[in-house]
């Protein structure tokens, strides 16, 4: 029988530096490699700026949680002190994907990006053919249940977003945005949702910088600010009071030598610098700077918990959603495990069948024998085929005390005590069938 596994590396038990070691690894890489693992049937590789989690179907859940902790330990090394990668199966898996796509197991708890980040996942995995009927199921499931959370719930109600976070952290270090120079580097979904929250916090001028510089001018507009042309960056940074940086590059944009020169310019002003890029285009020694702050994802932690209180009740409403939905998800399952294996046994049986049929229409043609006769064989072949091996699993379950097996069987077979069947064997010859587990 098949089941889900999954591993997690996320903002709780990580930081940001050792997520990236596997988050900037090329998705086709994470895929192709997870799907080559021992046992593993489907996989779909979720990734965002807090989070990279690996799902999976496997036949061998003993092999493929072996290898696929041998993978993921690969770019995050095992310690004996922490437990930096979780692991889930079966049911917990999917309740963990579930909340994932509520958002109650964002940093920024309710927030909507998840929600498309999770189907963007999905479709990604399903348009290159690793994902398949039990990963598509469940992830439809966990896309519509982020829905229903976020109608019937205030869960995202509010500044929900790591954008906003962003902006949320600038005030509290700086007191107040009004009448502040703010740079924003990137334009693209991230960059828009901090513009969004830049909105009506007076900041004195905004700048927008992106490679694209048609994006960057659509940006400024909607902010009223300045588009600069990336290649001219370092030239507003001196200007900049705030430095959001929210890029997709995979390298760093802005380095140490770039904001030493820049504070030169500045006589003794202070720049806080918040780069919430995944992974990080910002270098880490920048904070040497003298005046210069700098935060990156790890540094909304205190806006993370302060959401968390601020929700609490609606978590509670969207937990019990999960429930109900959970436990529609897993008769889901059950029914889809069902169909699978009838259909191996229509599959199963009608090669069977093929053959009987093949070898009685043999017989039929220039025989001389009773066409009765031949049915009557046929029809014997064609049940002593079918239950040859359903009495065998029988006679080892009675070898072995496994009384719970006949009951099974009663149930499957829809068989009633004392009900007479034409042609069916005597109490001595069905004893005889089916030695029991008295050694009779």
């Amino acid at each position: 029988m098949e089941t889900i596994l999954s591993a997690h590396v996320t903002h709780k038990t990580v930081e940001v530096g050792q997520l990236e070691l596997i988050g900037a690894q090329n998705i086709d890489y994470l895929l192709s490699s997870v799907r080559k693992l021992d046992g593993i049937t489907e996989c779909l590789v979720l990734r965002t700026c807090n989070r990279v989690e690996i799902y999976t179907v496997t036949k061998d859940w003993e092999a493929s949680r072996k290898a696929l902790e041998s993978f993921v330990n690969g770019f995050i090394p095992f310690d004996t002190e922490e437990n930096l990668v979780l692991f889930n199966s079966g049911k917990e898996s999917i309740r963990h994907l579930l909340r994932v796509s509520s958002g109650l197991e964002s940093m920024i708890i309710g927030e909507d990006q998840i929600q498309s980040q999770v189907k963007e996942s999905f479709d990604y995995a399903e348009r290159n053919g690793y994902s398949g009927p039990i990963l598509s199921l469940v992830f439809r499931k966990a896309i519509s249940v982020g829905k229903k959370v976020r109608t019937e719930t205030l869960v995202n109600k509010g500044c929900v977003s790591i954008g906003s976070a962003a902006v949320e952290l600038a005030e509290e270090k700086l007191g107040t945005l009004d009448g502040k120079n703010v740079l924003v580097v990137g334009a693209g979904e991230m960059a828009t949702l901090i513009a969004k929250h830049l909105v009506g916090k007076r900041p004195d001028t905004v700048f927008v910088s992106n490679r694209t510089y048609a994006r960057a001018v659509e940006l400024a507009w909607i902010l009223n600010g300045k588009a600069v042309r990336f290649d001219a960056l370092n030239e507003f940074l001196a200007q900049s009071d705030v430095v959001l940086c929210a890029t997709s590059a995979s390298h760093m944009i802005l380095e140490k030598r770039h904001i030493v020169k820049a504070m030169e310019l500045r006589q003794d002003k202070r720049m806080l610098i918040i780069d919430v890029s995944f992974p990080r285009n910002v270098s880490l020694d920048v904070k040497d700077v003298s005046g210069v702050e700098l935060y990156d994802i790890d540094g909304l932690r205190s806006v993370s918990e302060a959401n968390i209180l601020k929700r609490r009740k609606e978590m509670h409403n969207a937990e019990h959603i999960i429930f109900q939905e959970l436990e529609l998800l897993d008769r889901k399952l059950d029914e889809l495990e069902a169909a699978k294996i009838v259909k191996e046994l229509f599959r199963k049986y009608n090669r069977i069948k093929d053959n009987e049929v093949r070898r009685a229409v043999a017989r039929a043609n220039g025989s001389q024998e009773s066409i009765d006769r031949i049915m009557e064989d046929f029809g014997t072949a064609l049940m002593g085929k079918f239950l040859a091996e359903p009495v065998e699993t029988l006679k080892a379950a009675s070898r072995e005390g496994e009384d719970r097996m006949f009951e099974t069987a009663k149930v499957m077979f829809r068989l009633k005590e004392g009900a007479d069947v034409p042609g069916e064997p005597n109490e001595t010859t069905a004893h005889d069938a089916v030695v029991t587990k008295h050694g009779a």
